[in-house]
C-alpha cells in the first residue's frame, strides 16, 4: 500500500473508488471476495475504463489483489497487522511528543470539534472518515510531514480491522474517550504522557482487532485472513 490513497483521473472513476473503498473499509466486501470488471459493469452500469482506473488504485492502495485474470477483495495479513502496530509504536509517540510541544490551541480544538461532532452524530461514513482523520491530523501537529505521511499509511492499513471492534456502542465509546484523553496531554504540553497515552491506546485497539478478525473467521473463511 502507498503511504497516501491514490485518486483516478477521472470523475467516474473517482466516484466509483469512493464507492468501492467504502464498500470495502466497511466489510460490506468481505476479505478475499472475488471482484470482476463485469459483475462492477452490471453493478453500476459503467464502462470499463472507469472501473479498471478504480480497480487499478484499490490495487495501488492494498485493497484490492489480483487473482488470477481476475481481483478479490484483499485478506487480512496478521503478520503485516503486528508488523503495522509495531511500526505505529515508533512513529506514533515521536509524533505526538512534538505536536506536544508545537500545537495551537485553534489546532487541538478544530480536531476536539470533529471528533466529538463524529461520535454524537455517529455514521460508518463518518467513522470511518474520523477514524483515518484523527491520528493522522495528531500527527499534522507535529509539522513533520514524513510523520504525517507515515500515520495516514498505518491508518489506511487498519482501518478495516478496525471497523470489526468499532460496532459497538461500547467500542465507539472507550475510542471517543482515549482520543480526547490523548488531546488533552497534547494540549498540556505533556510530551511523556501522550507518547505513553497513544502506546496504550494502541496496544489496546492491536488486541481488540486480533480478537475481532479470529471471531470473525468463520464468516470470512480461508480466503479472508492469513497467517496468525
Amino acid at each position: 500500500m502507498t503511504a497516501t490513497a491514490t485518486v483516478p483521473e477521472h470523475q467516474e472513476g473517482r466516484n466509483l473508488l469512493s464507492r468501492l473503498r467504502f464498500s470495502i473499509l466497511s466489510l460490506e466486501l468481505v476479505p478475499g471476495e472475488p471482484v470482476s470488471e463485469r459483475s462492477l459493469e452490471t453493478q453500476f452500469k459503467m464502462s470499463r475504463t472507469p472501473i479498471r482506473e478504480a480497480l487499478f488504485h484499490l490495487v495501488r492502495d492494498g485493497l484490492v489483489i489480483r487473482e488470477g485474470r481476475g481481483y478479490a477483495v484483499a485478506p487480512f495479513d496478521m503478520e503485516e497487522i503486528d508488523e503495522v502496530f509495531a511500526f505505529r509504536d515508533i512513529v506514533e509517540p515521536a509524533a505526538v511528543r512534538l505536536a506536544a510541544r508545537l500545537a495551537t490551541a485553534a489546532e487541538t480544538d478544530a480536531i476536539r470539534r470533529s471528533i466529538t461532532l463524529g461520535y454524537q452524530e455517529f455514521t460508518p461514513e463518518r467513522w470511518l472518515e474520523l477514524g483515518l482523520d484523527f491520528h493522522v491530523r495528531c500527527a499534522a501537529l507535529s509539522r513533520n510531514r514524513c510523520m504525517t505521511a507515515a500515520m495516514q499509511d498505518v491508518t489506511l492499513r487498519t482501518v478495516r480491522a478496525r471497523w470489526l471492534s468499532f460496532a459497538s456502542k461500547e467500542g465507539q465509546s472507550r475510542t471517543h474517550r482515549e482520543h480526547n484523553e490523548i488531546l488533552d496531554l497534547i494540549c498540556a504540553r505533556d510530551e511523556d504522557g501522550a507518547a505513553r497515552a497513544v502506546l496504550a491506546h494502541s496496544a489496546a485497539v492491536r488486541q481488540e482487532v486480533r480478537e475481532a478478525i479470529n471471531k470473525a473467521r468463520r464468516f470470512m473463511g480461508r480466503r479472508g485472513v492469513v497467517g496468525g
